[in-house]
């Protein structure tokens, strides 16, 4: 059985006035246990107020969000048990922190489920090594840190929590790309570590492909595709008509097949990019 179901899933925003907008509109997927899905789509497609709908903020104004085959509203009192179970990290969510100190911070979460002393202090030691935060910094104020410090801060304060899925909406908005792999790693070890189920919305096709097992893609607020990074990303022509792209390694290797080179084109990150123009290289071609 599936983790999680989205099944037949609408959201109307302002239904009954002249501003109502259909957002989210008759989806239906099923995620699997321990899989990272991301999910794509051009701006206005849905991507965050689908978030919004699986982890319980927003009520589906028809179909059904299932967690472990059961409706998450099928006992409204009860929602917010929901959301320590689908953890939700915001686009920007070091600007959600508002403690004294980054412990503090990161404690939140635990401290609401009604937590131990002792079982919030190892979940908080737990949450900061996933994400790379020393033990020097737990005592300092979050507002004296780094840009990227904050952003890993907010993040630990979700993954303390455990939750069995963790969505991210555009987690490395706006960082470097040492801070993108900072992430990115921390993504990877919290699955590891808790064999949890990753949800991640991006715009960086590039992301995308380093990361995901599977990907969904939306458009005005439809799902039109479901499948693995290499299906999806196989359809360029389908993705480039509803304002998407494949990832600019991929429009490489497709320059490179159109000017004659004998290489793939299902070639989506840039690890194995290098492996294939290495191997071009090795054999005596000239890229110039």
């Amino acid at each position: 059985m599936p983790i999680l179901e989205a099944d037949k899933l609408t959201y109307t925003y302002a239904p009954g006035t002249p501003f109502k907008h259909t957002a989210v509109n008759n989806i239906s997927f099923s995620v699997e246990k321990g899989e990272i899905t991301g999910i794509i789509g051009h701006t206005g497609s849905g991507k965050s107020t689908l978030l919004q709908l699986l982890n319980g903020l927003l009520k589906p104004t028809s179909g059904r969000v299932l967690l472990d085959g059961k409706d998450i509203w099928e006992e409204p009192k009860n929602i917010s048990a929901i959301r320590f179970k689908i953890g939700l990290v915001f686009q920007y969510p070091e600007y959600q922190l508002f403690e004294e100190t980054v412990k503090q911070d990161i404690a939140y979460g635990p401290k609401n489920m009604k937590l131990n002393d002792e079982e919030i202090e190892q979940r908080i030691v737990s949450a900061a090594s996933i994400v790379g935060l020393k033990d020097g910094l737990l005592d300092k104020s979050p507002f004296d840190l780094s840009g990227g410090e904050k952003r890993r801060v907010a993040i630990a304060g979700i993954m303390a929590m455990q939750p069995e899925i963790i969505v991210f909406d555009e987690p490395t908005a706006g960082l470097d790309p040492q801070g993108r792999e900072t992430v990115f790693n921390a993504i990877r070890e919290y699955r590891k570590q808790n064999n949890a189920t990753v949800i991640i919305v991006s715009h960086s096709m590039e992301d995308m492909a380093s990361i995901c097992d599977k990907i969904i893609v939306l458009n005005d607020g439809e799902a039109v595709l479901h499948d693995s990074v290499d299906n999806v990303f196989k359809n360029s022509e389908f993705l480039k008509s509803i304002g998407l792209n494949v990832p600019y390694v991929t429009k490489i290797m497709l320059s490179l097949k159109e000017r004659g080179f004998d290489v793939p084109t299902d070639v989506f990150t840039v690890d194995n990019a290098a492996k294939v123009l290495l191997s071009l290289i090795k054999g005596g071609a000239s890229l110039d």
